[in-house]
């Protein structure tokens, strides 16, 4: 909208209308006054006169020129850029911590004002991301938040619950996992704190993605399939349906198993018939087994039999075969191969653990891409069944279960989205980070549009990415300001120009969005833009000063985790399965009593 602002120029205001005229008469007036007073009444000399003059104007000048400065102190800091550093003191930054733990929070960073910037947990279970090219600051706004939630205790004071942490570092950053060390060990936590990472095995939890209970296996089926990259295999439902039939198989053994036991029992047809048997005659004494579960064990066994007269039958299965053998590699399998001594991610929610997962995927990419996926589908399958769970939703007193994923694309699948519809449902906090936006395309576009479009909360730092900038640009909306043009008279002579400002001016309404591009591109380290959500106040838009988190040194002592102790496999409860064939049977095993194995 446009608006004149202008007179007439041939009719101009009565002189008392013009407010600098008025002032300048009144302080004449006021002097003048002051003068005669002191020379008629106090008889005071010019010489007195021009000294206590002198006295008033420089005490009134430092005066007003005080209050102008303190009264523009927010503005000036608002229009200045870069912003400067804020400097808080470490005592007052405790203090300001603890408090927002008591109310449920963690600090962000400061503004440019030097004022707090609370994250409440009602708000981060309602997802967050953060965006930022390298070395701007994202690994230290992730260690702040880390670090925050290590040593928070949540619930009343007569139960109180620690924060349990899934922290995924899809960098394979061992550095990151070595700087949380020492806040871990302060919070008191360090014998809560878990490692998966394959490249140190020596350290690493044991993980068996088939370790399930008696109502879960089928969804654990479908939680392996999904990791694999079969979706554009022409007979993708086939080995779906087969890894399901050998799977059944396997869990009514009673016995725990693992790739490796799959694979044989898929590629040996003595060792499936052998195994068919071993759970028939399980299933004849278990009276409490449904008579539906009898029948589809019987579905799962023919579908097995008739698939041995298939001359196509392994080529038909092999892109399965080819996905489960990446399981086999010498450091991966290690992991994914004991039945014992599993951890789980049941596990870290009711024991309130801290699980690091740090997968280098320039290293060995198959296995590690797979073993990424897995452990996310796994984590999507744990909360889609709390959320189906009454008990677990009706529960009070529980924690919050607090997520990481940092470079998380190469992991990701097409229906992870989903998990975010359900997440708040079960009390868990999502925070991606990634440096930009496209990155997620590796999946496809409907997975970066999900992830992009569910959080509430919207954090930015130093990019370049033009589609990553444009995300926030339109996030965080467009507000009318007033802008005026001014009209200029220019006047030539002999080469000579000169522009005069005349009366006529013009006011117009523009949109123009909070946050600008040329910050969000020229932000210094260690700042960020940060969108976040408010019941009361809508969508919070502020510019932030990531808070560090302070150093821990801990003389003469090193924070480590202790090798992880090793069980023979011969002693669990596992299947154990080999080849019975003779061709690939190991030779000390073939014979025995004078027959074949």
């Amino acid at each position: 909208m446009i608006r004149e602002t202008y007179a007439d120029r041939h009719h101009h205001p009565p002189l008392l209308e013009s407010a600098e005229i008025l002032i300048a008469a009144v302080l004449m007036f006021a002097g003048w006054f002051a003068w005669y007073v002191g020379r008629e009444r106090y008889f005071l000399t010019a010489r007195q006169l021009t000294e206590v003059a002198t006295y008033l104007i420089t005490t009134g000048f430092t005066l007003a020129a005080t209050f102008a400065l303190w009264a523009t102190r927010r503005s000036r800091r608002e229009k200045q850029w870069p912003h400067p550093a804020v400097v808080i003191s470490r005592k007052r930054d405790e203090g300001i911590t603890r408090q927002a733990w008591n109310q449920n929070s963690v600090v962000l960073g400061y503004d440019i004002h030097g004022q707090p910037w609370y994250w409440p947990d009602r708000v981060r279970v309602m997802q967050a991301i953060v965006l930022g090219m390298t070395g701007t600051g994202k690994t230290t706004l992730l260690r702040n938040i880390i670090s925050q939630d290590l040593a928070r205790v949540v619930g009343p004071l007569a139960e109180p619950h620690r924060i349990p942490m899934v922290i995924f570092d899809g960098k394979g950053d061992l550095e990151f996992f070595q700087d949380l060390l020492p806040h871990v060990h302060r919070a008191g936590r360090l014998h809560q704190l878990r490692l998966l990472n394959p490249a140190r095995p020596d350290l690493s939890v044991r993980y068996n993605p088939f370790q399930c209970s008696d109502d879960e296996y089928m969804p654990v089926v479908a939680m392996i399939f999904g990791s694999f990259n079969l979706r554009k295999e022409f007979f993708a439902k086939h080995q779906l349906n087969y890894l399901a039939d050998i799977v059944r198989v396997l869990f009514y053994t009673g016995l725990k198993f693992n790739f490796y036991d799959v694979l044989v029992m898929a590629m040996d047809e003595r060792v499936m018939k052998e195994q068919v048997e071993k759970a028939r005659k399980r299933i004849a004494v278990d009276s409490s087994l449904p008579t539906q579960r009898r029948l589809n064990f019987e579905m799962s066994v023919k579908n097995l039999y008739t698939s041995l007269a298939d001359r196509e039958r392994i080529q038909k299965i092999q892109g399965l075969l080819n996905e489960c053998m990446t399981f086999l590699d010498d450091q991966l399998s290690v992991l994914t191969g004991p039945y014992e001594q599993l951890l789980s991610i049941d596990d870290v929610i009711e024991q309130e653990l801290i699980l690091v997962v740090s997968l280098n995927i320039n290293k060995n990419p198959e296995p590690m891409r797979s073993l990424g996926k897995m452990i996310l589908q796994n984590l999507q399958l744990v909360i889609g069944k709390r959320y189906d769970s009454e008990e677990h939703r009706s529960r009070s007193n529980r924690p919050m279960l607090s997520v990481v994923l940092d470079e998380f694309a190469p992991f990701g699948y097409r229906n992870f989205a989903q998990i975010l519809q359900t997440a708040r449902g079960t009390n868990t906090a999502f925070l991606f980070s990634m440096q930009a936006l496209p990155q997620l395309l590796q999946v496809d576009r409907g997975f970066k549009e999900d992830v992009s479009s569910a959080p509430n909360t919207t954090m930015i730092l130093r990019t370049r990415d033009e589609e990553t900038t444009q995300y926030f640009l339109r996030a965080s909306a467009e507000h009318r300001i007033t802008r005026r043009s001014v009209s200029m008279q220019r006047w030539k002579l002999f080469g000579y120009e000169r522009y005069e400002q005349t009366e006529r001016a013009v006011d117009r309404e523009e949109k123009e969005t909070r946050a600008l591009d040329e910050h969000i591109k020229n932000l210094p380290k260690a700042q960020m833009e940060i969108l976040m959500t408010d019941d009361a106040r809508g969508t919070l838009h502020g510019l932030l000063h990531v808070r560090t988190p302070e150093d821990v040194i801990i003389p003469r002592f090193k924070p480590q985790l202790y090798p992880t102790l090793r069980q023979p496999r011969e002693d669990s409860m596992g299947a154990n399965l080999r080849f019975k064939s003779p061709e690939v049977a190991p030779v000390g095993r073939r014979r025995r009593a004078g027959g074949w194995l």
